[in-house]
């Protein structure tokens, strides 16, 4: 095994193509950047519902005296679920979400659904404290001192206020057997803290804390997509480009891929477009190896650079990748080079990319090969990608944060 992996380690230098798998052989690289997480043992993350972890409390309706809670909340996410709670099911639920990045309440009626959006906007990385209350026949949700939100209670919810049954409370996520449809994406990238739920012992949230550090925030965060060296993020190509293909005008088609990023780790895939075949068409890459950012066109080394100096000293560093007839031009910082493309090549990418079922996979390859390690963020066609819309995503990838010391706009 030792000397398969040398054996890698120098086809890689001399910036020989080597099948992904093979890579699986290497160790992960060292950090050429360290950071302190703080990740907070009070602080606790809502966005787990991606990996299964989505923290459950339940009260006996006969014991509460209050049915108001309240927390402070902090995200940068546009759209996911705060909290879901129910009494006995789908027919009498409370939904509390994010949307657009205003605050949202869905709640059943015996006349089918309500969906109330207010224009109170959250999405903004601040602390927000969040009250919801009960109040003769309504529910109120105030941001700060600001109500928000007033929704009616249904016959149903004030019935099942005072009979027999259980109060169960969902963070981030649905209950698993609820039974309600969501027009939203559940995980919210976001944290909670200093909560009281209905006046109740809520002891359960701060052992999980304790026990896992997986579920806790970091103290402060930065806009960004965070990659932990693990796993990748894949969309379809349709829905993140968009029609490329047709251009307004009559005009050439064209690709535009900018990427600002800060590294943790010297190493892996910043972006790939994979055909329907899984074949690597286009791929830009951080070789540890051989300490150089590569550019592939087909399996084939087109275009190479050594890492900048300022690569794992913590500074931001700015990549654009553009395609046109005849030409792709690559940019790292102020420097660009223009590399001649000929008609196949640029035929093969506009046709690989209007087709469905490939993908751009940022952040490493399929099945979390050659992973990033660090803040990203991308635009593509001059739009923001949102991680959100991938069809395949890693639990540990965080959408809309980054730790504050990653902070891509103080790195430049």
């Amino acid at each position: 095994m030792f000397a398969l992996k040398r054996f890698v380690v120098a086809l890689l230098t001399l910036g020989i193509w080597v099948h992904p798998t093979l890579e699986r052989t290497l160790e992960p690289s060292p950090e050429c950047y360290s950071f302190v997480e703080s990740r907070s043992s009070h602080l606790l993350y809502t966005g787990n519902s991606s990996v299964g972890n989505v923290p459950i409390l339940e009260y006996k309706v006969t014991e509460l005296t209050s049915f108001d809670s309240e927390f402070e909340l902090r995200t940068l996410d546009p759209e996911g679920v705060i909290f879901f709670g129910d009494i006995g099911g789908q027919q009498n639920y409370f939904l509390l979400a994010v949307i657009r990045g205003n605050l949202s309440v869905q709640t059943s009626r015996g006349d089918g659904q309500v969906l109330v959006t207010s224009g109170s906007k959250i999405s903004d990385g601040e602390w927000k404290k969040i009250a919801v209350m009960k109040h003769e026949g309504t529910v109120a949700v105030r941001v700060g001192s600001e109500t928000a939100v007033t929704v009616q209670q249904s016959a149903e919810s004030q019935r099942a206020e005072i009979g027999n049954g259980v109060l169960r409370i969902s963070i981030g996520d649905l209950l698993p057997d609820s039974g309600v449809t969501l027009g939203l994406n559940p995980p919210l990238d976001g944290c909670m803290r200093s909560w009281d739920w209905v006046r109740q012992d809520s002891s359960i949230l701060e052992r999980t804390l304790q026990d896992s550090k997986v579920q806790r925030c970091w103290e402060h965060i930065a806009p960004g997509s965070y990659f932990t060296g693990v796993g990748s993020v894949g969309f379809s190509s349709l829905v993140l480009l968009g029609n490329s293909s047709a251009e307004p005008d009559g005009a050439d088609w064209t690709l535009s891929v900018e990427l600002a990023l800060r590294t943790v780790s010297a190493r892996g895939f910043l972006f790939i477009l994979v055909d329907t075949q899984n074949d690597y068409i286009l791929s830009l890459k951080l070789n540890h190896p051989s300490q150089e950012l590569m550019l592939r066109l087909r399996g084939t080394l087109f275009w190479s650079r050594s890492y900048p100096q300022t690569l794992c000293s913590g500074e931001s560093q700015f990549l654009q990748l553009q395609v046109r007839p005849g030409q792709l031009v690559i940019g790292m910082g102020v420097t660009k080079a223009t590399m001649r493309l000929t008609d196949g090549d640029y035929e093969l990418l506009k046709r690989v990319l209007s087709q469905p079922g490939s993908r751009v996979y940022l952040g490493g390859g399929p099945e979390g090969l050659s992973s990033f390690h660090g803040c990203l963020q991308a635009k593509i066609q001059g739009v923001n990608v949102d991680l959100d819309l991938a069809e395949v995503k890693h639990g540990d990838v965080r959408s809309h944060s980054c730790p504050a010391a990653l902070d891509i706009r103080d790195g430049k």
